[in-house]
């Protein structure tokens, strides 16, 4: 099998199109236009938690448990049990499958989520309601063996402390302020449940090897979801709701197994710029190709999504990455997205229907601007504190009878059921997860970690962005691989740090 790879490498880089593109890429990178200022600012900075009173209580806790572990660990390794296996594991380690079982990490099932998803509530109904908290269960199993049996301790970042107090704040408002508790719990675990993705993500990603087997396998399965789109929109697959004005002529949208365009839309606008980080520093060429067809394919997902608001959210995204790693290159993009926007009968009608009276008319009598107007009417009535989480413009309050409809924006949803209080904590959590964000994508010495970083950080800002025309943090999926692509942008920093040492 690597005989025929490595002769299908060399057809590539012998390949006519292949030195086509070397050539112009040369000429690009020498033109003043067109020269990137690939992001080289590097300023190694220590966790801010580890300054932090919690932090010397846990570490305390931490130092203890080695010490009651220590005994124990060395009963278990001279106990029959442990010798038998590792016999037993002397035994297999030549076979294939054994390799490929040892090697396995649970972080790969967390980045196949929208697939295990979609499988377990069509085939496996009667744990679809529960299985991603038994999931999670399984992964807390996970790290507490890990941290019994091989002493792999808990791993601080300076994400943890804005994420545990957003969490107690909403909390405390939900259990404080909410007319019924149980919708109220409901509410807080539709929010808070999908960060704990977070905490677990970095603890297990703890491996450059098992890193780059999760970016390869979100870029690939991303981009077959961006295939598969397109596909529905070639083949003009049936729409599963109005997603259509009437005035509009489109016959389809696509939306692959996300459940609707705007879902499949946000996957699209997260993992575009890290597909294309991927392409842009990838050196093995087969993976370079299938980065670029993946992100390609993506970019076409998107367009058929026909989504407004994603559309929108990935422009910013791009913009965002190219502000890292290409300044000068912010015009040229922006004008051949525009030409491409302007171009393309179906985009442009998309957009300009927009602007015409009937969508104004539309929206204001039943569409976002009245459903927006709606919600400061309903806010007005408790500013500070909302209606209570979970009652009003998401699923919890469409399911319980207490909202019309979807809010079409997460935020203004958050306001309208948590108040002020609840809007500002979320608005300094992700603002404070931006920021450091950004803090380590500067502390990582790695280039290519660096470049790859920042398309999970331009990503990241695509997403809230479209989370202020569409509730898309309402998709558990959009929430879970949100919180791992942070928690995937920290453990590089890790494990950067590491290396470097």
């Amino acid at each position: 099998m690597s005989k025929i790879l490595d002769k299908l490498r060399k057809s590539i880089l012998n390949s006519f199109f292949y030195n086509l593109i070397q050539s112009l890429s040369g000429w690009a990178i020498k033109a003043t236009l067109f020269t990137p200022n690939i992001y080289t600012t590097y300023k190694p900075q220590g966790e801010s938690v580890t300054k932090t009173k919690l932090f010397r209580v846990v570490n305390w806790f931490s130092k203890l448990l080695d010490k009651l572990l220590d005994k124990f660990q060395k009963k278990i390794y001279q106990s029959i049990l442990v010798t038998n296996g590792l016999r037993i594991h002397e035994w297999l380690k030549g076979s294939y499958i054994y390799s490929i079982i040892i090697q396995f990490n649970l972080v790969y099932l967390l980045i196949l989520y929208v697939f295990l998803d979609r499988f377990i509530r069509s085939y496996v109904g009667g744990i679809s309601s529960v299985w991603d908290e038994l999931l999670i269960i399984i992964f807390i199993g996970c790290i507490i063996i890990r941290r019994i049996f091989i002493n792999k301790k808990y791993v601080f970042t300076s994400i943890d402390i804005p994420l545990l107090s957003f969490i107690l704040i909403y909390m405390s408002v939900t259990f404080v302020y909410s007319p019924e508790i149980g919708i109220g719990i409901e509410g807080l675990r539709a929010v808070t449940q999908y960060m704990i993705w977070y905490f677990l993500i970095v603890q297990l990603l703890d491996s450059e090897t098992v890193l780059e087997r999760v970016l390869f396998l979100v870029v690939i399965s991303v981009g077959i979801l961006g295939a598969h789109g397109t596909y529905q929109y070639l083949t003009g697959a049936e729409m599963l709701g109005n997603w259509v004005d009437s005035s509009e002529t489109l016959e389809t949208r696509a939306y692959s197994i996300a459940g609707g365009p705007n879902a499949l839309g946000s996957l699209m606008v997260l993992n575009i710029p890290v597909g294309f980080g991927m392409f842009l520093t990838e050196k093995d060429i087969l993976k370079k190709l299938l980065y670029l067809v993946a992100t390609l394919f993506m970019g076409l997902g998107l367009i058929f999504t026909f989504s407004r608001g994603a559309w929108f959210a990935a422009f910013i995204g791009i913009i965002v990455m190219f502000l890292f790693i290409a300044k000068k290159m912010i015009i040229s993009i922006a004008t051949l997205l525009m030409a491409v926007v302007m171009s393309v009968n179906s985009i442009w009608n998309r957009i300009y229907h927009m602007f015409t009276k009937e969508y104004i008319s539309k929206a204001s009598t039943g569409g976002r601007l009245y459903r927006w107007n709606y919600a400061f009417e309903q806010w007005s009535e408790s500013k500070m504190f909302g209606l209570g989480v979970g009652r009003f413009g998401g699923a919890v309050a469409t399911n319980h009878g207490l909202s019309p409809f979807y809010m079409d924006n997460y935020y203004l949803k958050t306001l309208t059921e948590a108040g002020v209080v609840g809007l500002a904590a979320y608005a300094m959590l992700l603002l404070s997860t931006l920021w450091n964000m950004f803090v380590y994508i500067r502390g990582t010495l790695d280039k290519r970690y660096r470049i790859i970083m920042i398309g999970i950080f331009s990503g990241a800002v695509g997403l809230l962005v479209h989370n202020g025309v569409e509730n898309i943090f309402e998709s558990p999926f959009s929430l879970v691989y949100f919180w791992t692509y942070i928690g995937i942008l920290v453990a590089m920093n890790k494990i950067d740090k590491r290396r470097a040492r």
